[in-house]
């Protein structure tokens, strides 16, 4: 016997004409009878991922994507310093030990 629901809350999207033309091709794709079965099809297929606490990582992976790509134009145009690359490739390391820490912590 199939449970008998009833849904007397509704939500209101705003949504560009592509968005809202993406969201109207992805629910004609998935044979949903309707748009809310459509909606809550996706609700329980895909988990939702919280990263909040990655951001300040994330930032300096950034910057130091930037310092690497320093590094690799001065060597390219062979003005780079000993010193320098090595502070910059240190940098890195403290950086993948602190993803590594934040990995094996969860």
């Amino acid at each position: 016997m199939a449970i008998k629901r009833t849904r007397n809350k509704a939500i209101t999207l705003r949504l560009t004409m592509d968005e809202l033309s993406k969201f109207q091709s992805q629910y004609q794709k998935s044979g949903a009878k309707n748009q809310t079965d459509f909606v809550m099809q996706l609700l329980a297929s895909k988990p939702i991922i919280v990263v909040n606490e990655l951001v300040p990582f994330l930032t300096e992976l950034k910057r130091q994507g930037n310092n690497l790509n320093q590094i690799a134009r001065s060597l390219h145009e062979k003005s780079a310093t000993k010193d320098s690359t090595q502070q910059i490739l240190r940098e890195c390391h403290e950086l993948y030990q602190k993803l590594l820490v934040l990995k094996l912590g969860e």
